[in-house]
């Protein structure tokens, strides 16, 4: 009797993955996953309710993945520099992924966001700087960098800037001052 291939979860989700990478969001379908895969769209239903949980999952885990590899590294002293360092320069080490996940239009954005805000919590979670620091104050000082830092990588992987790390800093640091934290 012939064995049959099982596909687990991990299985899918990299394949989800390289169509994330190659065409973005709204290429994961079942049937370009299924498709790129060599199989039929039954595995991916077995492991997965609907795609939506498949693409929630792919995002979680993409996310973890980049915590542990760009977002949570820390290159100064100063947890909103490494912020911005860390995230231009996983635009420039990912150019593909990065401009799947922040440049293509697609329906994630709020998950983004609260992931990426979760990242830069964890990034500053021991620095005393921010210990007596409102939410909503984080979560303002957040977006400003991150607006910051989106248009320093866009700008960076297209050829059009390139910053040194000390001028980086200083950017950062002055989006921080500005933010009225510190």
């Amino acid at each position: 009797m012939v064995r049959k291939k099982v596909y687990k979860k991990q299985h899918i989700l990299a394949a989800a993955q390289d169509l994330l990478i190659e065409k973005g969001f709204s290429f994961i379908t079942a049937r370009n996953v299924a498709d790129h895969m060599g199989i039929s769209t039954q595995p991916i239903y077995l492991e997965f309710k609907n795609m939506e949980e498949l693409k929630l999952t792919l995002l979680n885990t993409t996310y973890e993945t980049l915590e542990k590899e760009f977002l949570l590294e820390t290159k100064t002293s100063n947890n909103c520099a490494n912020f911005g360092l860390n995230y231009i320069d996983l635009a420039k080490s990912n150019k593909k992924l990065y401009i799947s996940l922040y440049i293509d239009h697609h329906s994630y954005g709020q998950e983004l966001q609260q992931l990426l805000f979760d990242s830069f919590q964890k990034a500053i979670l021991d620095d005393k700087n921010y210990a007596t620091v409102s939410k909503e104050k984080l979560e303002k000082l957040h977006m400003n960098l991150w607006i910051v830092a989106t248009g320093i990588a866009s700008l960076s992987i297209s050829g059009m800037l390139n910053q040194t790390e000390e001028q980086l800093i200083t950017i950062f640091e002055a989006v921080e001052q500005n933010s009225g934290i510190r």
